[in-house]
């Protein structure tokens, strides 16, 4: 090895071997015989391409041939003999021989996604990402700002909020847009922007989609072509209902679940509060769910004998024969969760967030996630094959997703809608499904049928969730004050 070496370095004083990238030496053993082999080959690999320089040639006075202490003694003779030499070349060549050029500064074009080891995929979609130590919370790089927007407030609504801000200082970088950052805790915003991959163009932004009751803070940061500002100071608001709840529920009802025989269903708040309805049993706990995050779905077990309640945290509880088999509660999430569906056997059950991550658990199987696209709108939801061999995943604006055998059956992602897609469910036979928009518009692709909707009435409150009647294949909708519609399926009580 060391005879190799020194070949190289002799070989590269006379010039006879240029090395344009870098020289890499590997060893070869080999052990057929008793007695073993020890060869080194050295190549030079230059733009992609292998140029070998062989045999190498030996200048005379090199040391080669000579014990070991007179080559070391020929060689400290040559190096004070071309001393001189050296350093008239070292006077000439001031600068280094190899310059290395910075990367560019990656573009918000470049997103970022974490996938996390077995069958749990987050993907994160924040615009530019720093790289961090293993372990670490990957950090927006922050442009060269010289401040950073001001928030101004949140109005209060019902289930809505507008989100105002000053806009920063001139800085270094022209601002090209703002993120709107939304979450349940002060400094917890979730890192992905609640206006999606799309930068507000203005300085005001409707945040839709939220809980009556909870509060929810708010931060905004200016996007330019080199990353995101600094973030803004926090502004916060509870929203609240303008309407009066109807039947026992107090809180905003968020969805609807119904038995397999069509003889009942469940409505639930935000609170986690659960009303029967029909011929479903009551598995209300004695004591009051306490949750860190508001109720964000319900979903009933195989045989109707139980229901999970999901939280926007992605907290799950079960209740009758409903199994846990885990959740991202207490787990940091690029996105809140919105949605749950369980397995056919209901021995396992996804959470979906509403960046499209994915999260299985008990006998679920991962099939993909839209982790890898840039969405144009959220995801509100998702559904469950009749095999459990796949999924579809659905966005506000009616964007439907596939995965494993799950098929596309179609969606409402290009038409404009009046009010935006909340939920969906499958038809009995697992070859077709609807979507239900927020003002009660319903939409049938594949084998689902259309029963009817509430897009032509004047509603109370909006439209929260859908659910089959798998005996009759009508379905149900749930608006937020507790009221229930049915279209081909019987009507059980409201509230």
């Amino acid at each position: 090895m060391l005879a190799a070496t020194a070949g190289v370095v002799v070989a590269l004083a006379l010039g006879l071997v240029e090395v344009n990238d870098h020289v890499s030496s590997r060893t070869v053993r080999d052990t057929a015989a008793l007695s073993t082999t020890t060869t080194t080959t050295t190549t030079t690999e230059r733009s992609g391409s292998l140029a070998v320089t062989s045999p190498l040639a030996v200048a005379p006075g090199s040391g080669f041939g000579l014990p070991e202490g007179s080559k070391r003694a020929a060689r400290l003779a040559e190096r004070r003999a071309s001393r001189p030499a050296r350093v008239a070349a070292h006077a000439a060549f001031p600068a280094p021989l190899t310059t290395v050029t910075p990367k560019a500064a990656p573009t918000r074009a470049a997103a970022h996604r974490t996938t996390h080891a077995g069958t749990t995929t987050s993907p994160f979609i924040p615009p530019i990402v720093a790289k961090a130590a293993p372990g670490a919370t990957p950090t927006p790089l922050l442009a060269p700002l010289s401040a950073v927007p001001t928030a101004l407030g949140a109005t209060r609504q019902s289930g809505w909020s507008v989100v105002s801000w000053q806009a920063p200082a001139t800085g270094t970088s022209a601002v090209t847009g703002y993120d709107v950052f939304v979450g349940t805790s002060p400094g917890g915003e979730y890192p992905l922007p609640a206006n999606g991959a799309t930068p507000v163009q203005s300085t005001s932004y409707t945040v839709t989609r939220l809980t009556n009751g909870t509060t929810y803070y708010f931060t905004v940061r200016a996007v330019t072509a080199t990353g995101l500002s600094g973030p803004s100071n926090e502004v916060s608001v509870t929203p609240t209902a303008n309407y009066s709840p109807v039947g026992t529920l107090s809180g905003s009802v968020v969805g609807m679940a119904a038995n397999p025989q069509g003889t009942g269903y469940w409505l639930a708040d935000a609170k986690g509060q659960v009303s029967e309805h029909g011929g479903v049993a009551d598995y209300s706990p004695a004591v009051p769910l306490v949750s860190d995050a508001p109720i964000i779905g319900i979903a009933s077990t195989p045989d109707g004998l139980g229901y999970w309640l999901v939280a926007s945290d992605g907290g799950v509880f079960s209740f009758g024969d409903a199994r846990y088999f885990g959740s991202t509660g207490g787990k940091r999430l690029n996105a809140p969760i919105v949605g749950l569906a369980p397995t056919p056997d209901g021995q396992g059950y996804w959470l979906v967030g509403a960046d499209g991550g994915v999260f299985s658990f008990g006998d679920a199987r991962y099939h993909g996630s839209t982790g890898a696209l840039t969405l144009n709108a959220p995801i509100v939801g998702m559904a469950s094959t009749s095999d459990g061999l796949g999924y579809w995943l659905v966005a506000s604006d009616g964007g439907v997703f596939s995965f494993g055998d799950a098929h596309f059956d179609g969606s409402t992602g290009s038409l404009k809608l009046v009010s935006p897609v909340v939920g969906m469910s499958v038809d009995a036979a697992g070859t077709g499904y609807w979507l239900v928009a927020g003002d009660g518009g319903v939409f049938s692709f594949g084998s689902a049928t259309f029963q009817g909707s509430t897009g032509s009435m004047s509603l109370n409150a909006p439209v929260s969730g859908i659910a089959v009647d798998p005996v009759t294949d009508g379905y149900w909708l749930s608006s937020e004050d507790g009221g229930v519609f049915g279209f081909g399926a019987p009507f059980l009580g409201a509230g």
